[in-house]
């Protein structure tokens, strides 16, 4: 059980530590929410102000006959056809969000033992810091116990969740330029 992101990088936020919004801790943005349409589960694009798109034209002709097939698998609700995913999003840019992202990364690192830090300093810089899931940071987790001399309260642990996952985000902007996330909720 956990929540996952994914995208330009990938991994797991830090279960009851690290919320899925924890990016805006890390740089000033807004998130972007995904809907989707009933029955086809097609990614929909809304537009709540222009109301433009009322159906998915990929799967129907018609938004009768996506209305007429969302009743019968009983998933047409309060006149709607799309509904909200449990999935928010964010896009990157290292012209405007690089130099805010290190900024915060270096007030993280006054909060953060050493220890850890000079781990992070020591990584490897490919494309593994992309993928948490890969076990580029299992040795930096797996010293927080002895490296905190088992003093490491949450608000510990959720600074060091945060750092990684900055961490992740810095090398994505400074080696691509963009970083897509897609965050689950």
């Amino acid at each position: 059980m956990g929540r996952f992101y994914h995208g330009d990088i990938e991994g797991k936020f830090w279960f009851g530590i690290q919320d899925s919004d924890d990016i805006k801790n890390l740089v000033d943005m807004k998130s972007y929410i995904y809907y989707s349409w009933h029955v086809c589960d097609c990614v929909a694009e809304i537009d709540k102000d222009n109301n433009k798109h009322k159906y998915c034209n990929d799967c129907y002709e018609s938004q009768e006959d996506h209305i007429k097939d969302a009743i019968e698998n009983d998933c047409y609700e309060d006149s709607c056809l799309y509904y909200e995913d449990y999935t928010v999003g964010y896009s990157l840019d290292k012209s405007t969000h690089y130099e805010e992202l290190c900024m915060s990364m270096d007030k993280l690192k006054l909060e953060i033992k050493d220890e850890i830090i000079n781990a992070f300093d020591k990584l490897e810089q490919n494309d593994d810091i992309l993928d948490a899931m890969t076990g580029v940071f299992n040795d930096i987790h797996g010293s927080i116990k002895s490296v905190y001399n088992g003093d490491c309260n949450n608000s510990h642990l959720e600074l060091i969740a945060r750092y990684t996952l900055g961490y992740q985000i810095e090398y994505c902007l400074r080696t691509t330029d963009m970083c897509n996330i897609n965050c689950e909720n």
